[in-house]
């Protein structure tokens, strides 16, 4: 077909069908009862396929069409097609009643299309834009879809992260959070990881570290950069003499895996390295919607000695009610209220109110995105403890920030 489309201007279409929730049926009735499932939505695709079509079960819950000879319109009404004929089915077992839907990608064979590997991925990726969209939908495969094109390269920055992680090619970056009050002549960073592509380009962080949540390799990044600067800071002392605090960032998927807590422990309780100048950071809105866990790990981690801190305060701003039961030390405001805090008198007002509920709290306070003299100046008429941000410098490898930061105090 996709011969056809090149040589003589044919047009197909590939339908990729991924069956919503079918885990309930295995995990409420069985796999007995999925298999059988599984049967009557195989019968049910059969019933309403062309003869002269291809229908296939690619694997667990996922079905697969080509459609001979068809244009675009007549794609897009196959596929409502195949979304109202399993919307309308039940699925009886024993005595509960299941209902189907799917989400639907589809992909043109046409004279954009590459390969066969490359038509199967882009279906496989409109279907996952459908499901984000709602679910029981179909999403039609466009090469100029920003949305497409930006889940396809998460899916490249997965491969690019399995690569790093098992050739241990994931670099540590680290940027200064600034005091802002009485002087400290030691330092205090937050340790950043980044991502070359093979081309030696950095890959945006926006852009990989949303799929290694989507693709469950954050807590795999999270243990790497653990293990990597502890056992940096291990091979030298220097630098942990003259350390404040070390900010690690944790994903939501790490404060929730067993294997993770534990292995973070013991690397940090074996290191032999002070504990309490180790500061863990997670975001607000991972801390809130895990808030079991987090009390939990966090309770953990002080008890070894370490600091906690609540990224992206106030991005959420459901966490006022909740900041009374977490256990944590540092508070970092998120940066869209600080960036324009200069300007813009609502931001101002936003920042001073988490500031003063922090204070009286007993915590510190850092700002993001710091990257202007008047940010600063508002920020210290404040009185926010730290801040963070392009007006200190930019993130630098951890060995070339730490011996900046060395200079820097010798100039002193």
């Amino acid at each position: 077909m996709l011969g056809e489309a090149r040589d003589k201007g044919a047009r197909h279409a590939m339908f990729y069908i991924d069956l919503d929730q079918f885990k309930v049926i295995n995990d409420t009735a069985g796999h007995e009862a999925g298999d059988e499932a599984l049967k009557q939505v195989a019968l049910l695709l059969k019933g309403i396929t062309p003869e002269q079509a291809t229908l296939a079960r690619l694997g667990g819950d996922e079905f697969a069409v080509i459609l001979h000879h068809c244009t675009m319109e007549e794609a897009v009404k196959f596929g409502r097609e195949v979304l109202y004929v399993l919307d309308e089915a039940s699925f009886y077992w024993q005595s509960a009643r299941f209902n189907f839907s799917c989400s639907i990608g589809i992909r043109l064979i046409d004279e954009t299309s590459g390969s066969s590997q490359q038509v199967h991925a882009q279906a496989d990726t409109a279907c996952y834009a459908a499901k984000d969209e709602g679910r029981n939908r179909l999403h039609l495969y466009h090469p100029d879809d920003e949305e497409l094109r930006r889940r396809e390269q998460e899916m490249a920055c997965v491969s690019l992260i399995r690569r790093a992680l098992a050739d241990k090619q994931l670099e540590l970056y680290a940027q200064q959070i600034a005091p802002l009050g009485a002087a400290c002549s030691r330092h205090h960073y937050e340790i950043l990881v980044r991502l070359r592509s093979p081309e030696g380009e950095m890959v945006s962080p926006g852009l990989f570290m949303p799929a290694a949540e989507r693709y469950n390799l954050a807590h795999l990044i999270d243990r790497y950069v653990v293990n990597e600067v502890i056992d940096w800071l291990d091979a030298h002392p220097e630098a942990v003499a003259q350390l404040e605090m070390c900010a690690i960032n944790l994903s939501g998927q790490s404060m929730g895996d067993r294997d993770f807590v534990r292995f973070l422990i013991e690397k940090i309780s074996q290191s032999g390295l002070p504990s309490d100048r180790f500061c863990l950071e997670i975001t607000e809105t991972a801390a809130i919607g895990n808030m079991s866990e987090a009390i939990q790990l966090f309770t953990r981690l002080k008890t070894l000695g370490c600091k906690i801190s609540l990224d992206d305060f106030g991005s959420g701003l459901s966490s006022f009610g909740y900041l009374k039961r977490l256990p944590v030390d540092i508070i970092k405001i998120d940066g869209m209220f600080v960036r324009d805090i200069a300007d813009d008198e609502m931001d101002f007002a936003m920042v001073k109110v988490i500031n003063e509920l922090a204070k009286k709290m007993g915590k510190q306070t850092v700002a993001e995105f710091v990257e202007s003299e008047a940010i600063l100046a508002r920020l210290k008429a404040l009185e926010v403890d730290y801040a963070q941000g392009y007006l200190f410098g930019q993130p630098k490898p951890l060995a070339e920030l730490v011996g900046q930061l060395s200079q820097e105090e010798e100039v002193v």
